[in-house]
């Protein structure tokens, strides 16, 4: 496990973005692990992207200001969950989730994660190779025996990948819950935004239907945290 956990901590430091038009920098200033190697996938990003080190570094590529403020997301996610408990994220973006536990709280956590956008994994998985397991896939459509202790999404039903146009955001969010729900052992936790999910609505509806639901609003004013526990 120490070696899983030495690696993941090697791949780039907290508080390191590689901006766009920047060749790649070396292994002492901490962003890439010493056996790093471009591989087939490094390849087939740079054609669909001019500067591929954006999606598999950088915080912005993940819908953050910086690495930092993405940290503190994942912080808040954390604090509702144990440490030994197994974690499946919806919208995993690369699967940096795991790397921040790895360097906030030195555990090797048991992690799964998805996501609909197939650059991001593709990014994640060039990055990570086989230290993070991260599938491409319909979160409405994940095997049936697919669980683990918590399902979380850090603000990913704040976008849309889906070309479905009859389904409201509000409707979107609810069959996400759903699915969130039929895959966790223990709860649930999500960070969304107030100015597009009316927490109001949302608590109430989980409520109704699940129980168990609990709404944070202490640590920002446009968004909050739902919890469903199981």
């Amino acid at each position: 496990m120490v070696n899983v956990l030495n690696k993941l901590k090697k791949i780039f430091m907290a508080d390191k973005v590689i901006p766009r038009g920047k060749e790649w920098p070396d292994e002492q200033q901490g962003v890439l692990p010493e056996d790093w190697q471009p591989d087939e996938t490094t390849d087939e990003l740079t054609e669909l992207d001019p500067d591929p080190e954006y999606l598999q570094y950088s915080a912005e590529a993940v819908g953050y200001i910086d690495r930092s403020s993405q940290w503190e997301c994942y912080r808040i996610i954390s604090n509702f969950v144990n440490g030994e408990d197994s974690i499946l994220d919806f919208g995993c973006g690369r699967g940096d989730y795991k790397l921040f536990v790895s360097q906030e709280y030195n555990t090797d956590l048991n992690y799964i994660g998805i996501d609909m956008n197939e650059n991001l994994i593709n990014a994640g998985k060039s990055v990570y190779k086989d230290l993070i397991d991260i599938q491409c896939l319909d979160w409405f459509s994940i095997d049936q025996n697919v669980k683990q202790d918590w399902c979380i999404n850090v603000k990913s039903n704040n976008l849309r990948y889906d070309a479905d146009m009859k389904t409201s955001d509000e409707d979107y969010l609810k069959r996400t819950i759903t699915s969130m729900y039929d895959h966790c052992n223990k709860g649930l936790i999500l960070l969304l935004d107030s100015n597009i999910h009316d927490a109001g609505n949302i608590f109430n509806w989980s409520h109704d239907k699940f129980g168990g639901a609990a709404i944070d609003h202490s640590f920002s004013n446009n968004e909050y945290i739902l919890i469903i526990y199981k």
